[in-house]
Order: structure tokens, then sequence, then C-alpha cells
């Protein structure tokens, strides 16, 4: 083996590695809930479809507030509310922004962040639909053991 090779393989071996390091530990399908951490961000997701995704970022020392990620047909919902329906049960209009994010940095924010992300972690699946009737149901089964444990609102830190 030359010098250049050795340089090659070992450029790659440590790019696998420093991907490991910070990676999702499973891969990504539908219907199956997934956790990760890396740079300080504990993250779970689940996907149903193509650009379909709930994304729950937990700061773990990053500095960074806590957030809930909404994603339909690859893009945030273009208007501030969306509609979430629990286990077929009372639909509910919750506020993110117009990239379809929860985030927990302030009263308003941490309140409803909080609010959805136990609703996340107890209820079997959940319904969103956008203004634009961009619509998907996620499977909530797996969620409680994909999102971390000490997730919470970066308002009340």
């Amino acid at each position: 083996m030359n010098m250049k090779s050795i340089v090659v393989t070992a450029t790659i071996a440590a790019s696998v590695m420093t991907t490991s390091a910070f990676a999702w530990t499973t891969a990504t399908s539908d219907d199956e809930w997934r956790s990760g951490w890396g740079q300080g961000v504990a993250e779970a997701e689940v996907t149903r479809g193509s650009g379909n995704k709930i994304y729950v970022a937990c700061e773990s020392g990053s500095r960074r507030a806590s957030s809930i990620h909404f994603s339909l047909a690859g893009d945030g919902p273009r208007s501030n509310e969306i509609i979430m329906i629990f286990d077929q049960g009372p639909l509910e209009t919750i506020s993110v922004d117009q990239n379809g994010t929860i985030s927990s940095d302030s009263r308003a924010g941490a309140l409803n962040f909080d609010h959805v992300l136990e609703k996340l972690k107890i209820h079997n699946s959940v319904y969103i639909r956008f203004s634009d009737g961009r619509e998907s149901t996620f499977t909530l089964k797996g969620s409680a053991k994909a999102i971390s444990e000490d997730c919470r609102a970066a308002f009340w830190d």
C-alpha cells in the first residue's frame, strides 16, 4: 500500500468514526421513532412518507432552545398554526412559527412545547394538518423511548 492509499484509507476511517459519534443510533424507517445525539442536542424523529416528519430537538449542552419541528411534503406550514389530533381525540390548534417549529425559549413557547411533548410521549398516533390541506398521521409508538427523558423547555432553565 502506498502513502496516498494509506492517507485516503485513514481519512475515510476518521470520517466514518466521526459521523458515527454524532449520528442517529438507528436507520431511517417510516413509522419508527429513532433517536440520536450530536453537538449538544438529543434528537428524536419519526417519518411518514416523502417529506413528512416530526423532529424533536432536546438541548443537552448546546445552549440552543429545545424545539419540536413539523414538516409535511418537505416543508413547514407557511402559517402560524397547525391542527393536531391525538388518538382520534379532540382537535387541537397549536401555534408554530412559519417553519413549523415550536420553540421553547419564551413562556408561551415553553407551555406549548411542554404540552405537545407530553402528548407525543403518551399517545399512540397523531394526525397533523396544515392550513393549506397537507396532512399526515404519524405513529407515536416508541416516541417515549426515543425522546430524551431530560428534554425540557429552555425557558424554565
